[in-house]
């Protein structure tokens, strides 16, 4: 199978995503895979006359999303 990176994107999205589902479902027995960091920049508004745009970005890394994500690598090591 051919292996691109929009492939590796798209598992290390879907991974972390669950990764972090299961460790907020989880949390009460584990509470340490729900901790995490908040990354990212906020919101930044360029106004012009006609329009205005805003732009921001901000993720939410947890211990189960982090573990979600080297799955994914080693997942698409093994493809």
């Amino acid at each position: 199978m051919k292996k691109g990176n929009f492939y590796l994107i798209l598992l290390i999205l879907t991974c972390s995503i669950i990764g972090t589902i299961l460790g907020n479902a989880f949390s009460g027995i584990l509470p340490i895979l729900s901790t995490g960091e908040k990354i990212g920049f906020g919101p930044a508004t360029l106004d012009l006359s006609l329009m205005s745009v805003t732009f921001g970005f901000q993720a939410n890394l947890t211990v189960a999303g982090i573990i979600g994500i080297i799955i994914a690598i080693i997942a698409y090591n093994k493809l």
